[in-house]
């Protein structure tokens, strides 16, 4: 399988190690320009320097080609990010690695089931999911009832705040906002800017009402 990993630490490097050696075609990427040098010597594998919360990055790494996204930097929001995108672009599986629970909701209701507890070993999870152990069961509603739309923010919208738009969070989601090249996670108060782009789950009934809500 061809595979790509976000986050070249400890756990990402084990983790392609790992995967080279069970004959899998591994695309890692990771930020820091020092370690990439590092791993890009010891590694058999492609190893790209960028910022893997960006969305060209990924385009360009060739996250559309890939049958798996790992979500393994050391931070939970970087790696919520990534496997929120991986997911946007259609990508078959995203796997990801998160230390607070609390984040469980929010992958789970975007479709993403198969998160990893660094509780147990993080990297034997991730094989054996891989392998087709122990992958958590997902609803049909959840595989085949949510869509993802993304909806740039109008004019007329500029300096509204995301609990003006009135969304039934029973029936879509703003999973992410980006202002430039980052992603950002909403909260109630989160303003909006004019030609900000906002990353939303929703349900196939509902996404009237999202094009109405933003004049699209």
């Amino acid at each position: 399988m061809r595979i790509m990993i976000a986050g070249g630490g400890e756990t990402g490097a084990e983790l392609a190690k790992a995967l080279i050696n069970e004959k899998h075609e591994v695309i890692l990427i990771e930020r820091d320009r020092s370690r990439v040098d590092d791993l890009a010597e010891k590694l058999d594998c492609l190893v790209i320097h960028g910022d893997a919360t960006n969305p060209r990055v990924l385009e360009e790494a060739g996250i559309k080609d890939v049958d798996i996204v790992i979500a393994v930097t050391g931070n939970d929001h970087d790696n919520i990010i990534v496997s929120l995108i991986a997911r946007s672009m259609k990508v078959d599986r995203v796997i990801v690695k998160v230390n607070d629970p609390s984040y469980n909701d929010l992958l789970l209701y975007a479709g993403i089931n198969e998160i990893v507890n660094p509780s147990r070993l993080v990297i034997d999870q991730i094989l054996s999911l891989i392998r087709g152990l122990g992958i958590l069961n997902i609803s049909n509603i959840m595989r085949s009832g949510i869509r993802f739309v993304t909806i740039r923010v109008p004019r007329s919208l500029a300096g509204a705040k995301i609990s003006d738009l009135k969304i039934d969070e029973q029936k879509a989601r703003i999973l992410l906002i980006y202002k430039g090249d980052n992603a950002f996670f909403v909260e109630e108060n989160t303003v909006l800017d004019e030609d900000d782009e906002l990353l939303i789950a929703v349900k196939p009934s509902y996404i009237d009402k999202i094009q109405r809500i933003f004049q699209v």
